[in-house]
């Protein structure tokens, strides 16, 4: 994780260091940073939330598409759908580790709760690659469906969730033996999965049907649905879990959404052709790449206003953010 390191003289007055501790952000609020995987600028882009500057521009593979922080906060892996391959880079140092090949159009990458493990979803071949992330290997391939497209691990790390969304529906794989052991509804085009807090319930866009579809993941019964139109996309739940924040690509726009009622409460136009979203850890901030801008928009998880936006490379379109 990102750390602050502040020095003193020996004898400097208690009240003096508290205040250099406080102004260097330890034991108060520490800028955080957002990643942008920019598809035709083949790089990640790394933004100080702070002052909104560039802080580092990290070559990747081409069309890197998607990017995910490892829980422990020390890795990012970036899916490169242009080539197809996973590129693992340390966080701390801003430095590339390696390149994973992946199958065919890399799409996302899900990393199990302990970090040990990663899976490229690869949506051109219809499978999954497993990547050793302590050796940086693949280690095994295995078909799910038509356009394997995102997934997500049981809170447990032994079940991984498949979104095939050529298929439209969604692979339940055992991690330890990495068979399939059943399927649940899907989506045609589902471009998110995100469960709720113990994964009682998936929410799954489906744009196609210009609907969220809340899944149960033990029975596999569409609970619920909701009317989201304009192509939902990019989904993130506030960390308290009392509000959902979703992108509408086709409509331009940006909608809150109460998940107790599971109602739209708020709608914003924002960006032209607006992707996928991240929010910060304190849940007060969003941060949506617009893809067809070059700008990465930094919006109020409050209110939906705009705060700022900074320029990215050419075509943003996976975001993450990272304490």
């Amino acid at each position: 994780m990102k750390k602050t390191r502040t020095s003193y003289a020996l004898g400097t007055p208690l009240v003096a260091v508290a205040l250099v501790l406080l102004g260097s952000g330890v034991g108060g609020v520490q800028a955080g940073e957002v990643w942008v995987a920019n598809m035709k600028g083949a790089n990640v882009q790394v933004i100080d939330t702070d002052s909104l500057a560039t802080i580092a521009t990290i070559p990747t593979g081409k069309g890197a598409h998607n990017v995910t922080i490892s829980p422990d906060g020390n890795l990012a892996f970036v899916a490169n759908v242009g080539d197809g391959t996973v590129s693992i880079i340390d966080a701390d140092a801003k430095k590339m580790l390696g390149t994973v090949p992946s199958g065919s159009k890399a799409h996302d990458v899900a990393i199990s709760p302990d970090g040990k493990l990663a899976v490229s979803c690869n949506v051109g071949s219809g499978d999954i690659t497993f990547i050793d992330v302590g050796a940086k290997k693949a280690v095994h391939t295995m078909p799910t469906g038509a356009k394997a497209i995102t997934a997500a691990f049981s809170s447990d790390g032994n079940i991984l969730y498949v979104a095939n969304a050529g298929d439209a529906n969604i692979s339940v794989v055992d991690v330890k033996s990495r068979r399939i052991t059943g399927t649940l509804p899907g989506a045609k085009g589902a471009m998110a999965l995100r469960p709720t807090k113990g994964w009682r319930v998936a929410w799954l866009t489906a744009p196609a049907d210009n609907a969220l579809l809340l899944i149960d993941p033990v029975n596999g019964s569409v609970v619920d649905s909701i009317d989201t139109p304009g192509e939902p996309h990019g989904i993130v739940f506030s960390p308290d879990g009392e509000r959902a924040y979703l992108v509408q690509r086709k409509a331009n726009q940006l909608a809150m959404i109460d998940t107790a009622t599971r109602q739209i409460t708020k709608t914003v136009p924002i960006g032209k052709r607006p992707d996928m979203i991240a929010i910060s850890s304190d849940g007060s901030t969003l941060y949506v790449a617009s893809r067809d801008e070059d700008r990465l928009l930094v919006i109020s998880a409050a209110d939906l206003s705009l705060k700022g936006s900074v320029a990215t490379d050419k075509e943003p379109h996976g975001v993450a953010y990272r304490d």
